[in-house]
């Protein structure tokens, strides 16, 4: 008899084959699932000056994770690191041409893999999976 998975359970096992499956996707770019996430953070923040202290917060990351993915997106040309004229401890995050460039082309690879993540749903299943992620993502999160 086959045990019952939990939800967390679950959920990891997705996460990890979502990302390896993403991982393989991006790597055709020349990025990796961790890069393209804090480009999709400054591409939604782009009217609004970002420093990395406030990519750590946005996408709950560490200090030094976050410190080496964008040492190795500036040595891959996709942003720049500009001294604040506010405060000149900290510096401001900008997208350069090469990542708007690039940013489609990830766009289509993540809808190709959600299309594949739904394959089987109707629209109404997929809507009401969105719905339940949701509330998922609530009720973990960190008020």
């Amino acid at each position: 008899m086959q045990k019952k998975r939990t939800i967390g359970f679950m959920f990891k096992q997705i996460n990890n084959v979502y990302e390896k499956e993403f991982n393989n996707r991006l790597r055709t770019l020349g990025i990796t699932t961790s890069q393209c996430a804090v480009l999709d953070y400054l591409f939604d923040c782009e009217k609004e000056e970002v420093t990395q202290r406030d990519i750590e917060k946005g996408l709950n990351l560490r200090n030094p994770t976050v410190t080496g993915l964008l040492k190795r997106l500036d040595e891959k040309g996709y942003i720049l690191s500009v001294p604040s004229n506010t405060d000149k401890r900290y510096k401001n995050i900008y997208l350069t041409e090469k990542a708007y460039d690039i940013q489609k082309r990830m766009e289509n690879q993540r809808r190709k893999l959600d299309k594949m993540l739904t394959i089987g749903m109707n629209k109404k299943e997929i809507e009401a999976l969105e719905k339940m992620l949701n509330k998922v993502l609530y009720n973990i999160a960190e008020p």
